[in-house]
C-alpha cells in the first residue's frame, strides 16, 4: 500500500492545500517584511503568531530528530549569506547586500506543510548573489518540469544539476527533498542531484512532494555551526533556495504553494 493513499480522502486533500497556502502566506509576509535593521527575532515572532492565527502550529520550533543534539529553538529556518539552512535568528539583524533564506513548516489539522525562499536584503545586492536567487529558482521550476506519475525520482534531481551546473553552480547534496503528508518527512527522499539509485523508485499519482534545491557557486561542502543546527558552506560562498509542494498527477503536476513567481532562464 502506499504511504500516500490516505489522500484519497478529499478532506485530508484540502487540508493540504489549505497547509500550503498558510506556509506561502507567511512566507509572504516575512518577505514584505525583509530590510536593512529588521531583526530576525522579530521576523521568527511574527511568523509564529501568523501561523497561530490562520489556525496552524509552527512545526519547526522544538523539533528534534534523531540526529540533532538539541531541539530546534524557532519558527523559521533561517539561513543568512554562506549559510545553508537551520540557522536560528541568534538576535542577528539584516544588513543592506544580505541574502536571507526562509523555510518555514507548518502543522494543520494533521497534515504539514513546509516552503522556503530566499530573499534579497536592500538595494546593494551583489550580482553573483543575485544569480545565485535566479538560478536556485530556476532550477526548482527545472525540477518540477518532469514530475508526473510514473516518472523516476532520478529526474528531478537530473533536471536540476544539469541546469545549474549549467550556469556554474553546484547543488548542496548533504540535503535534499521529501515527500510530505501527515509527516513532514516521508518516502521517497528527493536528491537534488543525478543519482542512479533512484532511478526505479517511481513518483505516484497523489503523492505531494517538497522540492528544494540548495545551489552554490563553491565548492558545496558543509560544515556545521557550534549551535548544533545551522549548516553553512565552508568556503564562504553564498548559497540559496527555493521550495515548493508539488501534487503529482496523472499526467503532470500541480504546485500547491503560491509564494514564488516562477522565472525563466
Amino acid at each position: 500500500m502506499s504511504l500516500f493513499s490516505f489522500l484519497s480522502s478529499g478532506s485530508e486533500l484540502e487540508n493540504m492545500r489549505k497547509a500550503a497556502d498558510i506556509v506561502s502566506k507567511v512566507l509572504l509576509e516575512l518577505e514584505k517584511m525583509t530590510a536593512p535593521g529588521v531583526s530576525l527575532d522579530m521576523l521568527d515572532e511574527l511568523a509564529e503568531r501568523l501561523i497561530r492565527e490562520a489556525g496552524a502550529i509552527p512545526f519547526n520550533k522544538g523539533y528534534h530528530p534523531k540526529w540533532a543534539e538539541i531541539p530546534y529553538p524557532a519558527t523559521v529556518c533561517f539561513a543568512l549569506n554562506e549559510e545553508i539552512c537551520h540557522a536560528p535568528p541568534h538576535n542577528r539583524t539584516l544588513k543592506d547586500g544580505d541574502i536571507i533564506t526562509y523555510d518555514l513548516g507548518i502543522k494543520y489539522k494533521g497534515v504539514c506543510g513546509d516552503a522556503a525562499l530566499t530573499v534579497p536584503v536592500g538595494e546593494h545586492v551583489s550580482n553573483r548573489r543575485l544569480r545565485a536567487l535566479r538560478y536556485a529558482k530556476e532550477g526548482l521550476y527545472r525540477g518540477i518540469e518532469v514530475v508526473r506519475a510514473g516518472a523516476p525520482v532520478s529526474a528531478i534531481g537530473r533536471a536540476i544539476e544539469d541546469y545549474v551546473s549549467k550556469m556554474g553552480f553546484r547543488v548542496i547534496k548533504d540535503f535534499g527533498g521529501h515527500a510530505i503528508g501527515k509527516e513532514m518527512h516521508m518516502k521517497p527522499f528527493i536528491p537534488h542531484y543525478y543519482d542512479k539509485a533512484n532511478d526505479n523508485i517511481l513518483l505516484e499519482e497523489g503523492q505531494i512532494i517538497c522540492v528544494e534545491p540548495m545551489i552554490t557557486p563553491g565548492k558545496a561542502i558543509v560544515g556545521m555551526m557550534g549551535d548544533k543546527w545551522t549548516a553553512f558552506c565552508i568556503d564562504d560562498q553564498v548559497c540559496a533556495m527555493f521550495e515548493h509542494m508539488i501534487l503529482v498527477k496523472k499526467d503532470g503536476f500541480e504546485i500547491l504553494t503560491s509564494h514564488i513567481a516562477e522565472s525563466h532562464g
